[in-house]
């Protein structure tokens, strides 16, 4: 069933939110108390609608962080940075209905200093994700290799389609460069989906691809061939170098403990391979449909 804190992060952030709501009610609650309303003749409706644009919009860039970010010191800065620059924008605004008295002079000083606090907070906060955006593109680069294609990346895996991986093969062929391909396959998945169901299903294909890409090198490439099938290539490899990554693989996949949503107790499986040192001079359908009848066969006498 939708709802809006399932499509947002918010639920995660409720201490945020109220320290959202803080900021803006301390900003208000000052104006009334100390200051005094101005008689709207002196009152600028452009000056209201400038500064009032920015505290606005101040207040939908922290919410549109809490919506989005997870859980982190990446959104507790930018929380925090922007949290002290919407206080003062919020004073400023206020200013515009209202003028203080000589006695409350602090108020002009609260209403300048945490805008500059807040810069200094927001920096930290910008360097702090761009650390984590360069992890998470190195991470990309494992899956996408050199170049990406977002349109043929597979929505429960975030794995490519097998499309792209065989692009890549022809690509390596024509270069003359040698590479190893392999295709994993998990094994009695059918079973698994029809005694858990198929959303349980996609969950653990995803687990399974995070588990084979943390196992490749960096210019290796991990795709979804069908179903619960993985295909991957693997260039300037020794068959020997091939077939120790495909039992990492295999070992990470057969300890990997998941666990239904329903029942605390741990699911395993195994998989099986298939590998095959590509000539230039091979015809890429051929050497699938050997690979393909290969596994076959392994799943037959599995049985």
């Amino acid at each position: 069933m939708f709802t809006f804190t399932n499509t947002t992060q918010f639920r995660h952030h409720k201490l945020w939110l109220a320290f959202t709501f803080c900021v803006v009610a301390l900003a208000i609650c000052l104006a009334f108390m100390f200051g005094n309303a101005k008689e709207s003749a002196v009152i600028s409706g452009l000056d209201i609608v400038g500064e009032g644009s920015i505290a606005f919009l101040t207040l939908a860039w922290m919410l549109a962080a809490l919506a989005s970010r997870p859980p982190g010191k990446v959104t507790s800065l930018l929380t925090v940075g922007l949290g002290f620059f919407l206080f003062s924008v919020s004073l400023d605004f206020l200013d515009e209905f209202f003028h203080y008295p000589d006695a409350a002079y602090w108020i002009s000083m609260i209403e300048s200093y945490p805008a500059a606090v807040g810069m200094v907070v927001m920096t930290a906060a910008l360097y702090q994700w761009h650390l984590e955006q360069r992890a998470l593109n190195l991470q990309l680069r494992r899956r996408e290799w050199d170049f990406r294609d977002h349109d043929a990346i597979d929505p429960i895996t975030q794995l490519y389609r097998a499309e792209y991986w065989k692009a890549q093969i022809n690509k390596l062929q024509q270069s003359g460069k040698s590479a190893v391909i392999a295709i994993i396959d998990i094994n009695n998945f059918s079973l698994f989906n029809q005694k858990h169901g198929y959303t349980e299903g996609d969950r653990y294909l995803h687990d399974i691809a995070q588990l084979v890409i943390m196992n490749l090198r960096q210019q290796d490439l991990a795709c979804r061939y069908a179903g619960d099938r993985f295909a991957i290539l693997m260039p300037d490899v020794s068959p020997m170098q091939a077939d120790v990554i495909l039992n990492d693989i295999k070992v990470s996949i057969q300890h990997l403990a998941f666990r239904h949503s329903q029942n605390a107790n741990a699911i395993y499986t195994t998989a099986r391979s298939t590998q095959v040192s590509l000539l230039s001079n091979q015809r890429l359908a051929t050497v699938l449909n050997t690979m393909l009848s290969k596994l076959e066969r392994a799943h037959d006498s599995a049985a």
